[in-house]
C-alpha cells in the first residue's frame, strides 16, 4: 500500500522530530482547526530519552501542559522504547494511521524520507518555526538526504565527552587527557596492566560499532556510500577505520579482549578496576565527526 500523506511533523534525535505527512489518527485535523487551537488534538510519539518511559512522561508532561495553556492545542503523548519505534513508525507510513508529530533517530531520516510519509521542511514550512538558522547546520544536515528539504528538524543533540581520573593519570605520569588517537593509545598502554585495562569498548552493540566505524572513517576522509548512493564499504579509509577499532584489542592491547563480547559494556572510555568507571573530570574527546541517532 502506498503511504498516504499525513499532516504530521518529525523531530530527529540527533534526534530529529518529524511531522508525518499523512492522514493521522488524531480526531481533528490541524488544518481544519480554529485559529485558537481549542479544538485541535495532536498525537505525539516521543522516543525514550530518560531512565524509563515513565521518566519521559513525567518530564514531558509539564511542558506539554504549558504548550496547551499557551495554544489551546491538546497533545496525546506516547513514549516509545527504541526497541520498537522504527517498526511502529514504518507501520504508520504504510497504513497512513500514525501520529501527528514523532521523534525519529536521524540515521533513519533518509529511509523514512523516501517513503513520502513525512512532511518536507521546505523553506515555507521552515519559516513557520523560525527558519533554519535556529538550528546547528551540522545537526540539520543529518535530517534527510542531501539536496532535498529536511524530513525533520533537530530536537536533541548528543556531544561526546571524555571522563578521566586525574589521580590515576598523575600516578601513571600522564599530565592531561589525550588530544589525538596516538596519545590515547600511548596513555592507554601506561594505564594497562595488573588486570587493569585502559580502554573499554561496547563491542557487542551493533549501533555503537556502526557509530564508531562511521566516525573513524570520516576522520580519514572516507564514506560508506558515494555520491551516487552506491556502497563503498571496502575503501582503504573504511578498512583503516575498522582496523583502528580492532587494533585497540589485537595490536595496542589496551582493551580487554573478552569485553567487546559483553552486551552493553560502556562506550569507549578509560577504565578503573575492579569496575569500569567514568573519570572525574570531563574533557572533549579526540576530534571526531558525529552524526547521531
Amino acid at each position: 500500500m502506498r503511504p498516504t500523506k499525513l499532516a504530521t511533523v518529525a523531530f530527529v534525535t540527533t534526534l530529529a522530530a518529524a511531522l508525518l505527512a499523512a492522514c493521522s489518527s488524531s480526531s481533528t485535523s490541524p488544518s481544519s482547526s480554529s485559529s485558537s487551537g481549542s479544538h485541535v488534538t495532536l498525537n505525539y510519539w516521543a522516543t525514550n530519552q530518560g531512565t524509563s518511559l515513565q521518566d519521559d512522561q513525567s518530564i514531558l508532561g509539564p511542558q506539554i501542559a504549558k504548550f496547551t495553556a499557551q495554544t489551546g492545542i491538546k497533545v496525546n503523548l506516547t513514549v516509545l522504547p527504541w526497541t520498537t519505534v522504527l517498526n511502529q513508525v514504518t507501520a504508520a507510513t504504510v497504513s497512513g494511521k500514525g501520529p501527528d508529530v514523532l521523534n525519529i533517530g536521524n540515521t533513519w531520516s533518509p529511509t523514512l524520507q523516501a517513503t513520502g510519509a513525512l512532511l518536507p521542511f521546505t523553506p515555507s514550512v521552515m519559516s513557520q518555526i523560525g527558519g533554519s538558522s535556529r538550528f546547528l547546520a551540522g545537526s540539520l544536515s543529518a535530517t534527510g538526504a542531501p539536496g532535498q528539504p529536511p524530513t525533520a528538524v533537530p530536537l536533541y543533540s548528543l556531544a561526546y565527552a571524555l571522563y578521566y581520573n586525574k589521580a590515576q593519570f598523575a600516578a601513571a605520569g600522564i599530565s592531561g587527557p589525550p588530544a589525538t588517537w596516538a596519545q590515547l593509545i600511548a596513555d592507554g598502554k601506561k594505564l594497562t596492566g595488573n588486570g587493569h585495562w585502559g580502554l573499554a569498548i561496547e563491542g557487542a552493540s551493533v549501533s555503537e560499532n556502526i557509530h564508531m566505524a562511521f566516525e573513524l572513517s570520516q576522520q580519514q576522509g572516507g564514506a560508506f556510500f558515494n555520491s551516487a548512493g552506491q556502497p563503498t564499504f571496502d575503501t582503504p579509509q573504511n578498512v583503516a577505520a575498522i582496523m583502528q577499532m580492532m587494533d585497540f584489542i589485537q595490536t595496542d592491547k589496551i582493551t580487554n579482549p573478552p569485553m567487546p563480547s559483553t552486551p552493553r559494556a560502556p562506550r569507549p572510555r578509560w577504565t578503573t578496576p575492579p569496575a569500569r568507571r567514568r573519570w572525574s573530570s570531563g574533557r572533549r574527546p579526540p576530534a571526531r565527526s558525529r552524526r547521531t541517532g
